[in-house]
């Protein structure tokens, strides 16, 4: 049997020119091709307000990817918004925090991108820098917000999961946020850093796959060394 990776989506609500509203869904395409590379079944869990809904499709599940986006609310880490933060859909902030319970749960592999590793910061207590260009942290690190990545080096700690995943240390790693990891959550470990001092890796040593990285493997598919950290989720989900 293939693995079956859970992999979350966006969740917004489009306007036409005409005036049409409606809700829609979005995903990056190469994660799903990442799956299917690995000889896993991707399985996309759309935002839903039930957590029944939620449960049966983790029920299902081998392992779960928690995808970038927006921001995490700040009120679900008891911080007042920033001028820059633009959060999430509602829908999609609550939906993607249940699942992140419910997977911790069952502990269910967990593979976390971007927003993911946020998400799953606060999840477990954390807190997170709401815009990084306030930071006075040197060397300067572009930590670019938006379609347009930095690249830079992040050390990784020796002996952890993610550098066993991509084989290399330093790594060199995509950038497209302007929110990171503060206060580290109860039980990750940082794993992996950029030269500023940011935190670029978590992970929670007690479980057999839970690893979270601030970068987007999905946007390096001519990268062998990021190719593996999605096919590490479909490992583990063996």
């Amino acid at each position: 049997m293939r693995p079956r990776i859970g992999i979350t989506c966006g969740y917004e609500i489009v306007r036409t020119e005409s005036g049409y509203e409606y809700p829609r869904i979005g995903l990056d395409a190469r994660f799903c091709d990442a799956i299917y590379a690995a000889a896993g079944e991707p399985v996309i869990v759309p935002p839903s307000e039930s957590e029944d809904h939620l449960l049966r499709i983790l029920e299902s599940l081998d392992g779960l990817i928690l995808t970038g986006g927006r921001d995490v609310p700040p009120e679900r880490y008891d911080a007042a918004p920033h001028p820059a933060t633009k959060t999430l859909h509602p829908r999609r902030a609550a939906s993607d925090f249940a699942i992140t319970r419910l997977a911790d749960q069952r502990e269910l592999p967990l593979l976390a991108i971007c927003c993911g590793v946020q998400e799953w910061n606060v999840h477990r207590g954390g807190t997170l820098y709401q815009h990084l260009p306030d930071l006075t942290t040197q060397p300067r690190v572009s930590h670019t917000d938006g379609d347009d990545f930095s690249f830079h080096p992040v050390r990784l700690k020796s002996g952890s999961l993610v550098e066993a995943i991509l084989e290399a240390n330093p790594a060199t790693v995509n950038s497209s946020h302007h929110q990171g990891l503060d206060r580290i959550g109860r039980d990750l470990v940082p794993t992996a850093w950029s030269d500023d001092g940011l935190v670029e890796a978590v992970e929670d040593p007690r479980r057999r796959f839970c690893l979270g990285v601030q970068w987007h493997p999905e946007d390096m598919p001519d990268d062998p060394a990021q190719q593996r950290l999605l096919a590490a989720i479909v490992q583990a989900g063996h």
